[in-house]
């Protein structure tokens, strides 16, 4: 007979230590987020914040009723007005910088830095607030939680880069507080609606709610919500912003595609984007960044640096390859992607997958899609913590309620084999590790308790 561990040791032995230790983990946690945030003060002071400025330059002239989308020639080329390259965000997002974008881009810089460390805070309390049911798991969520988001490199590269990551993570866990507590108001609708104009590909999380919970009400109302905020957005220069937009993001992915074809080494996340003479903005040096330590973590990243540095006898490979024909592939994972995904759903649903897990998938499905767009770099991991969180307060696996069972250890193998590639990716960022690896093997994580009995 195989040793079985039974629940009254667990019980009486296991879960009292637990109880006992992790409030001093806990607690140990608290002067590493106190350095890292005076780590990312002194970035504040020493780096610009490159990604921030086409947002700030863009939703100004948005407000000027220029477009953003257009090229350099055809924009003003003072302090005030002149882009660093292309801009690539949703009017949407743009919108959002356009209250504030009057005033100097020092004081947005030190504004939206506060904003990200807010929008951090505010989902930590979500998590807490909605998906910690017991003091046990509440001291192992923020023990992650500060070691996967805030005191990780992904976050302090984000704040340094100006990124807007941390709104996409809190927007989204607000989507998945209302399906975890069946909320379908309207103004809970908001936030959601928001998320798909922000990120359209998140409209994912639409096609899993409706598969996986039924969720028709919510998910019809922000659809409304989200068609209502579009509305909003075509006073800046109509739904014509909206087909810029489009066409800006497409040809800046061929353009990427056919400088990787002809050039191996490029797009791995260590060079500057910037054109020579616009390195100076408002009296300020765009030149200085912190060194991302990734590659382009997509799939056109794959076509990069990894047939560079792992085997260069296959460099000339990327000289073969068409920009064409690799968009071609691109588009077909992502169709095998859609597919697959709706594929899952619906095995999880006919076997009854706890709905922690079915969350989990339905906030992971797009960030894994989305390894088939434009290029992104280390600070988009804080989206991967999320879906991990969500698995490892699910009551079932949490509570280890199958303790001895052939499911139970097959589960909590595959669910380490999950967080084990995060781990290594936020940990160890030196490493050139794909983005997409991690997002893969989670994303294969959440597969195993559909096929399990």
């Amino acid at each position: 007979m195989k040793p079985h561990i039974s629940s009254h040791f667990l019980t009486t032995e296991i879960i009292p230590i637990v109880h006992r230790i992790l409030p001093f983990l806990a607690l140990a946690t608290i002067p590493f987020c106190f350095l890292c945030l005076v780590t990312s003060i002194s970035d504040l002071r020493t780096y610009p914040g490159v990604d921030l400025r086409p947002k700030v330059v863009g939703a100004r002239l948005l407000a000027a009723g220029l477009d953003p989308y257009d090229s350099e020639e055809n924009l003003p080329q003072d302090d005030y007005f002149r882009k660093s390259g292309p801009v690539t965000y949703t009017p949407a997002l743009l919108a959002l910088y356009v209250p504030l974008s009057a005033l100097p881009f020092a004081m947005q810089r030190m504004i939206y830095f506060g904003l990200d460390w807010l929008c951090v805070a505010a989902t930590f309390y979500l998590l807490q607030r909605h998906f910690c049911r017991t003091r046990l798991e509440r001291y192992s969520c923020w023990i992650f939680y500060a070691a996967y988001i805030v005191c990780s490199y992904s976050f302090r590269l984000h704040l340094e880069r100006g990124q807007y990551y941390t709104l996409l993570l809190l927007l989204t866990c607000h989507a998945a507080a209302s399906i975890k507590n069946k909320r379908a108001e309207w103004l809970s609708c908001v936030p959601t609606g928001l998320l798909l104009l922000l990120r359209p590909t998140y409209g994912l999380m639409l096609i899993a709610a409706l598969i996986c919970f039924g969720a028709r009400k919510w998910a019809l109302r922000v659809t409304i919500v989200a068609a209502l905020m579009f509305f909003v957005t075509l006073e800046f220069g109509g739904v014509q912003r909206w087909f810029s937009f489009i066409h800006v993001a497409h040809e800046v992915q061929l353009r990427h595609l056919a400088e990787i074809t002809t050039n191996c080494n490029a797009w791995n996340g260590t060079q500057s984007s910037l054109k020579p003479g616009t390195n100076v903005f408002e009296h300020i040096d765009f030149q200085k960044m912190l060194n991302s330590h990734s590659m382009n973590g997509t799939f056109i990243g794959c076509f990069s640096v990894p047939f560079v540095r792992a085997w260069r006898a296959l460099s000339p490979v990327c000289g073969v390859l068409s920009p064409k024909w690799i968009s071609s592939l691109n588009s077909t994972f992502m169709i095998l992607v859609l597919a697959g995904g709706i594929a899952v759903a619906y095995i999880a649903k006919r076997r009854i997958v706890s709905r922690n897990t079915l969350i989990a998938f339905m906030v992971l499905w797009p960030s894994v899609f989305e390894i088939f767009g434009p290029e992104r770099f280390f600070y988009t991991a804080v989206l991967t913590v999320l879906p991990l969180l969500l698995l490892l307060l699910d009551p079932d696996n949490f509570n280890l309620n199958l303790l001895g069972t052939p499911r139970l250890y097959f589960l909590t193998a595959v669910l380490g084999l999950g967080l084990l590639s995060p781990m290594v990716f936020q940990l160890m960022y030196n490493l050139s590790v794909l983005r997409g690896s991690a997002l893969v093997a989670s994303f294969v994580t959440l597969l195993v308790p559909c096929f399990c009995e």
